[in-house]
C-alpha cells in the first residue's frame, strides 16, 4: 500500500490546476481596498506625529532664538 504524502493543496502550490472560487475577484478587491485603507491610516498617523514633532521643534527654536 503506497501512502501519498502530497495533499490536495500541494498541486496548487506547484502551479497545478486550481479550483475556481466564484468570489475570488470580489475577495481580492476587498483585500486590496483593506490594504489601501490601512496605508492611508498609517500615512495619517505618521503625518500627525510629524506635525507634533514640528510644533515641538518650533518651540525649541523659539526658546533658543534660532
Amino acid at each position: 500500500m503506497k501512502k501519498s504524502w502530497a495533499t490536495k493543496d500541494m498541486g496548487k502550490m506547484l502551479g497545478g490546476d486550481e479550483e475556481k472560487d466564484p468570489d475570488a475577484a470580489k475577495k481580492e478587491e476587498e483585500r486590496q481596498e483593506a490594504l489601501r485603507q490601512e496605508e492611508e491610516e498609517r500615512k495619517a498617523k505618521y503625518a500627525k506625529m510629524e506635525a507634533e514633532r514640528e510644533v515641538m521643534r518650533q518651540g525649541i527654536r523659539d526658546k533658543v532664538g534660532i
